[in-house]
């Protein structure tokens, strides 16, 4: 496992290549990490340190306000049950 680590690969594109089970290919990957053998890849040349790629922006807006009337219909249709 470990000559296949180059820094872009992930655990499935090594269990694939090895011709193994990606979930027994990541216990592998995170076993060595934890024994210092391997460590996160480098920063690209330019990138800003600690930070994050930019994530896209959420599904739907936040909702503040619950709607009532919803819930008291929830909670009928359940004590009915």
């Amino acid at each position: 496992v470990l000559d296949r680590v180059n820094g872009t690969r992930t655990a499935t594109d090594i269990a694939r290549e090895l011709g193994r089970q990606a979930f027994h290919t990541l216990v592998d990957v995170r076993r060595l990490a934890a024994a210092g053998h391997l460590g996160p890849a480098p920063a690209a040349p330019g990138a800003a340190p600690g930070r994050a790629r930019d994530l896209p922006p959420p599904f739907a807006p936040p909702v503040t306000d619950p709607d009532i009337a919803l819930l008291k219909r929830l909670r009928d249709a359940l004590e009915a049950l």
